[in-house]
């Protein structure tokens, strides 16, 4: 099957919204970054349900490469690619900061637009500040196009008429992202880009933590775990999509963007034993009742 025929059939793509969103997961999520997101104003959250309006969506999936927990499915972004340029037309949508992290590792280092609007230096500056964190080149933001194609080796006859024949299919092509760019949500996730880099800070108060272990069950990209004298959390997994936060009754968690290079986070916790329901719990601290009895009033028969 040629590159155009590829091409053609990945242009009818439609997009949806998979079980993973944390507003399925609970009702008790706040997260709206598609909905912030949407250049369109596409997608609408109502009667406790999130939706795509189809007379409203253009799909340009910007959606995809901003919902940290890849929940919606589809064809992110085409965008204009000329060497290591991202072309952006005046009325192209704005590339988020994971999709022009993405385009970084692709390659790509400099985004041209002809005439600059604030919204993408902006944006632009928010992607440097984290590549500066992780010591590596920026990006640059461009209304002038400078390409310099690199010299290419000389071809036998054969060869020649060989990539003759190759170019012409791939001329339709040839600024296009690739399809095998587009089809890949799952690659628009920090700990897929930088695997080596946290970019949350995720604390937790001893003070507040009952324990329940809500969070650690609904986490999406599961980084909390349990041993059995310890929690430990893997920070680089974390999407900040905050949903252990609007869960937590107690307020005991908060989650920060914050790009830093750091080990496994552990937590000492005791095993011990209720005396008063016999269950065996874990606690910050060393106890002999269990958070259950010790907060739940007994009735009083006596009165």
């Amino acid at each position: 099957m040629s590159l155009l025929t590829n091409w053609l059939e990945s242009l009818s793509y439609e997009l949806e919204i998979s079980e993973s969103c944390t507003r399925k997961i609970s009702p008790l999520s706040t997260c709206s970054a598609c909905m912030d997101e949407c250049p369109d104003d596409g997608i609408l959250f109502e009667d406790g349900k999130i939706l795509i309006d189809d007379k409203r969506c253009s799909f340009c999936g910007v959606c995809i490469t901003v919902c940290p927990v890849q929940a919606v499915k589809g064809q992110s972004p085409s965008r204009m690619v000329k060497l290591n340029y991202l072309l952006l037309e005046q009325q192209s949508p704005l590339p988020s900061m994971m999709e022009m992290l993405y385009y970084h590792k692709k390659g790509i280092r400099f985004i041209h637009q002809p005439s600059l609007t604030t919204d993408l230096v902006d944006r632009i500056n928010q992607v440097n500040e984290i590549l500066g964190e992780m010591q590596l080149e920026r990006l640059h933001v461009t209304n002038q196009l400078v390409l310099k194609e690199k010299e290419q080796p000389r071809l036998s006859r054969r060869d020649f008429f060989t990539k003759l024949s190759l170019d012409s299919k791939r001329t339709v092509l040839s600024s296009v992202t690739p399809v095998k760019w587009r089809f890949n949500e799952s690659y628009f996730k920090p700990s897929v880009l930088f695997k080596d880099w946290s970019f949350y800070q995720v604390k937790i108060s001893e003070d507040e933590c009952t324990l329940c272990e809500g969070c650690f069950n609904v986490c999406p990209p599961g980084i909390f775990s349990l041993g059995e004298s310890e929690l430990i959390l893997n920070e680089n997994q974390c999407t900040g999509c905050n949903l252990c936060m609007d869960i937590c009754k107690t307020n005991a968690i908060i989650v920060e963007m914050k790009v830093h290079q750091a080990p496994p986070v552990s937590y000492n916790l005791h095993k011990n034993v209720c005396t008063q329901c016999g269950s065996g719990f874990l606690a910050w601290e060393e106890s002999d009742s269990c958070h259950i009895c010790r907060t739940t009033e007994k009735p009083d028969f006596f009165l």
